[in-house]
Parts: structure tokens; C-alpha cells; sequence
């Protein structure tokens, strides 16, 4: 139904810009390191208003992105498992309050018997994720094929994060159990009861369980962002993701599936409404993902809104189920750091609000391009070039970027995304990107001296931090000879003076770094984590710039 929409929306009426005017526009905009790569996809009812594709599917044969190409879609694939196992339920084949051990008797009895499906429906089981559970799952893990079985050896006896029920936490595993149990109870493969009780049922037909085996036509290839440019993403054994991040799908599938749930085809109005019932009082996570209730901006509207989003190994997606208005948005990228979530938040407001007639929030910006900069002088952008925070906490970086200053924050071994361009206001005044209500703006603690650093929102000042003097360590043990992993070349540290040095850095001068924490160092273009061996000995680095991956950087070897 089109209770919601306005009458320009439902009969086309002209009204200027074109929907897919202001999405070309936008991601026109997007400057060249973040330029984005996927397809966009939009509908209300029966209309198709945008189903389009953006860059290149297959940079190696240069072929350019088709509406219906394929992409993995990560974490997305736990709503299917949910309505897999609702499915099942009302069908008689289990129950939610089943224990793990009632269908797996092999689970350990200890936790198996205390644990039920809702536990891991709801992320309450108290199971912690992946890379919790083993700090060093994507080295040793990831890569590696792994049956049912073995995954629930692997997570079986890990210790609880919580007592089952007692609060959320999310986790990949507590799904690897659902997809057994399935499997179980089903007496077919995951891959078989998904195509049985959701892909045909719903025309589904581009959709699959990725396995790495099968070729599949029109499949994107994932890339992630290297120091020059887009690379190859590394590989996943997709046996590692089962039920909670495996599937490979297409816009239009996914589509047919927001159809097909509003039509009830798939669930009964009970089991959709347990779907999305809020897991704990006051949340807005429910089993089929996160539900939120947003208000039009003159307050006479709420609008349910189902949030979804997931990534795997160079594919990144995300999905707006707008529920009250019929209507869905859909970003799948097959750029690994693609920022999603912030394309999707501007896309549906595209949509919302000039379509289907539903402001909500504050309009999104029409491009990604910021202000034109005034100019500062050499000396002045010296004196904010730096680092700021606390050693252990997010440390903000103003870096270069060719001709152009960046703020990075870096916390728990990668950058927060976005990386923002600075935008110079005055000489120690500068916007943050396209984010026009955030400003940083630099000076000088009156009785120390030191440089500070302040972000602004809205004309006030949310937080203020120093300036990171270098650290005085023992640098000798990161001074080698060190191979980028992407650019097959060989660079150089070493100890100058009490500091560690880069010489011939990426096609600089020696760059000077500076210590900013324990293996952490900072440099002019970003920062440098340096890894180490089980024994402690550094086995090399990640390269963190304005442009790279923001996780897992650029990786380089020590010889």
C-alpha cells in the first residue's frame, strides 16, 4: 500500500531533480581515494525508482557495474537465519526455548544445556564473537575450511562473555550453532532449506550460500583500498560464516524479499511480530535486525525503519526496510570500507523525503564535495599537523593527503571511519568534510603551552584534547628492512637519535615517526602499527592513511 506516500510520488508528477539525478550527483561527488563502487537500488510498492550500477564490478577486465550483479552481503545473511528458524518453529521442528543439546546432544553439557535458541537468535547467549573468542581468528581461522562440526568445537568451550539472558552480545558463532542446528533438524544443508523455504517461494533467483567453489555469472569482485589505489581483497573460506554472514545475493532479491515479507509469504503475522520485537526493554534490536521509530519532522508521522548491514572480505551492504511506507533503499558495494552506512542514511533521505514526501531528520547533504578552503599558509598548517588524545585511548591524527589535511581517529588497532578532510575556515579554523555541523579548531592551553585541539557541533565545544609529545622508548627493535605486501618493494627504518626513522618513505624524503603508544607510531600521512610474532619478535607493520582499508591498513613484513 501507498498509505504514506504523496500524491507527486505515487503518479510521478515532475517536480525538478529526478531521484536518480540527486543519487548521480551525490556519488559524482565523492572525492577519487572514496569514490564509490556498487549498485543502488530503490522501490516503494511495485515501483523500481532506482536500480543502478556505479564503477567496476571487475577491475583486472574493466567491466563496469550491472543493476543486477551479484555481491556477498555479510551480516545481512542473519535475517534469513532467523526466518529460517521461525520457519522451522512453525513448522514443529523446534521450538525457541529448545536448548542447544536437545539438537546438538555432541554440545558440552555444561553451557548446552543452559543456552537456548532464542539466546542465540537474540545475541544473549553470552557466546562472545569471533574475533573475542580468538584474537587471532583471521589469521589462523578464517582462511581455513571448517565443517559444522568443527566450528562448534572451536566456540563450544570458549568462556561465556555473560550468563545466558542476562544481556546482548553480539556474536557470529552464536549463528554457526543456529545453521547446525538447522542442518539438524532439516536433515539438508543450510544452503537447501534457505532455497526451499525463502529463495523459491519468493522468485529469489540470483540468490545462494556462498561456498567458494560454484562460478557464479555476474559476480562482483571484492577489493579493499591500498596505498595506490584499489587491491584485491584477501581470501575468506566462507564455511567460517555459517548462517551469519554467507549469502550472495542481488538488489533485486532483496527486494523480493522486503516484498515477500510484507506479503507474508514466508512467516504467520506471529512469527513476523516476535521477529521484530525489541530483544530487551527500551532497545531497538529485535531478532530480524535493528527497528527504529523515527518521527517526521513536524512530529505528525512515526515511521518504523529496519536498519540492515553487513561486510565480508571486500564487500560491504547495507538495507533500509522503511516499513510504514512500503518502501526500501539498498547499497551493496564490492569495496571492502566503503562507507555504506553513511551512503544508505543519505540515499534514504533522498528518498524519504523528496518521494515518498517523509522528512525525517535534517536533510542529507546533496554532495559529498566540501567547502572551498581558504587559504592557509605552510607555517600554519605545520603548527596543526599532529596527533591528539591520550596514549590507550582514540588518538586523532592530522595527516597530509597530497595538497590536503585529514583528521583519522585511531582506537582498538584501526581508524574509526569516516576519514574527514579538514577544511580550512581561517588558520586555525577548519570544517570537517561535507559534515556541516562539525568544525575542529586548534590553539594553545594558556599555562602549559601545549596545542590543543577542539571539535565543535552546532556551536559548541564537545571535547577538547592535547597534543601526543613523541614517547621516549627504545626504538632499536622496529629498525630493519621492511616489504609492502602491495607494492613489492623493500623500505628501510632506522634509529635516528632517540627516534626511528623511514628512509625514502613512499616515495619521500626520510620521514620522521613519532611514538604514540606501545607499537603504535605516527607519521605525516597517518600511523603505523607494528605487529609481532607469538614470541614477541615484530613481524612487520599495517599502514594506516587516509586512503587505505581504515581496519586492516597496508600490510608490510619485516625481512
Amino acid at each position: 500500500m501507498f498509505f504514506l506516500l504523496s500524491t507527486a510520488a505515487v503518479f510521478g508528477i515532475a517536480r525538478g531533480q529526478t531521484f536518480e539525478e540527486r543519487v548521480d550527483r551525490y556519488i559524482a561527488s565523492f572525492p577519487r581515494h572514496q569514490e564509490f563502487h556498487g549498485v543502488i537500488f530503490a522501490a516503494a510498492g511495485d515501483r523500481v525508482f532506482l536500480q543502478k550500477g556505479y564503477g567496476l564490478a571487475d577491475r583486472e577486465f574493466n567491466i563496469p557495474h550491472l543493476p543486477d550483479d551479484k555481491f556477498q552481503v555479510g551480516s545481512i545473511s542473519k535475517a534469513f537465519t532467523a526466518i529460517l528458524i521461525l520457519k522451522m518453529a512453525e513448522l514443529g521442528g523446534l521450538r525457541l526455548d529448545d536448548t542447544i543439546r536437545r539438537h546438538l546432544p555432541e554440545y558440552p553439557e555444561e553451557t548446552g544445556n543452559r543456552i537456548t535458541i532464542r539466546h542465540l537468535l537474540s545475541h544473549t547467549s553470552g557466546i562472545p564473537h569471533h574475533v573475542t573468542a580468538y584474537p587471532d581468528y583471521w589469521l589462523r581461522h578464517d582462511k581455513v575450511f571448517h565443517s559444522p562440526r568443527e566450528l562448534l568445537e572451536l566456540f563450544s568451550r570458549v568462556p561465556l562473555a555473560h550468563e545466558p539472558g542476562e544481556r546482548m552480545t553480539y556474536s557470529s558463532p552464536g549463528f554457526y550453532i543456529l545453521g547446525a542446528i538447522l542442518e539438524r533438524v532439516g536433515q539438508k544443508s543450510y544452503a537447501e532449506l534457505l532455497r526451499e523455504y525463502v529463495f523459491d517461494p519468493l522468485g529469489m533467483k540470483d540468490s545462494a550460500v556462498e561456498n567458494n567453489r560454484t562460478v557464479r555469472g555476474r559476480m562482483a569482485q571484492g577489493y579493499m583500498r591500498g596505498i595506490e589505489g584499489l587491491v584485491r581483497a584477501g581470501y575468506e573460506d566462507k564455511s567460517t560464516a555459517l548462517a551469519a554472514g554467507d549469502l550472495v545475493t542481488t538488489a533485486r532479491d532483496l527486494y523480493l524479499w522486503d516484498k515477500g515479507m510484507r506479503a507474508g509469504k514466508i512467516l504467520s503475522p506471529a512469527s513476523v511480530a516476535l521477529l521484530y520485537k525489541p530483544i530487551l526493554p527500551d532497545n531497538i534490536f529485535t531478532m530480524g535486525g535493528p527497528l527504529l521509530a523515527l518521527k517526521t519532522a513536524d512530529g505528525n508521522k512515526s515511521i518504523r525503519l529496519n536498519r540492515l548491514s553487513g561486510s565480508s572480505t571486500g564487500y560491504v551492504a547495507a538495507m533500509d526496510r522503511i516499513i510504514d511506507a512500503d518502501a526500501c533503499t539498498i547499497v551493496l558495494s564490492n569495496v571492502q570500507d566503503a562507507d555504506v552506512n553513511r551512503i544508505i542514511d543519505d540515499v534514504s533521505d533522498f528518498f524519504a523525503r523528496h518521494e515518498l514526501g517523509l522528512p525525517i531528520g535534517n536533510p542529507a547533504p546533496p554532495t559529498r564535495t566540501a567547502k572551498p578552503a581558504a587559504a592557509v599558509s605552510p607555517a600554519d598548517i605545520e603548527l596543526v599537523l599532529g596527533f591528539y588524545g591520550t596514549r590507550g585511548g582514540t588518538i586523532s591524527g592530522v595527516v597530509r593527503g597530497g595538497d590536503k589535511l585529514y583528521l583519522m581517529n585511531y582506537s582498538g588497532g584501526g581508524i574509526e571511519p569516516p576519514v574527514l578532510e579538514l577544511v580550512a575556515e581561517g588558520s586555525d579554523s577548519f570544517n570537517l568534510g561535507w559534515l556541516t555541523n562539525f568544525k575542529c579548531r586548534f590553539s594553545q592551553d594558556g599555562t602549559s603551552g601545549k596545542s590543543l585541539l577542539s571539535t565543535i557541533a552546532r556551536g559548541r565545544t564537545v571535547s577538547t584534547t592535547e597534543r601526543i609529545e613523541p614517547a621516549d622508548i627504545d626504538v632499536s627493535e622496529f629498525a630493519g628492512a621492511y616489504v609492502s605486501a602491495e607494492l613489492q618493494r623493500t623500505f628501510r627504518f632506522s634509529r635516528s637519535g632517540a627516534g626511528l626513522v623511514a628512509e625514502k618513505f613512499l616515495g619521500k624524503e626520510d620521514v620522521r615517526l613519532a611514538a604514540l603508544d606501545k607499537d603504535l607510531f605516527g607519521l605525516d600521512r597517518g600511523f603505523i602499527l607494528f605487529t609481532r610474532y607469538p614470541d614477541g619478535a615484530v613481524s612487520g607493520f599495517k599502514l594506516m592513511t587516509y586512503a587505505t582499508d581504515t581496519y586492516l591498513g597496508s600490510k608490510f613484513v619485516k625481512i
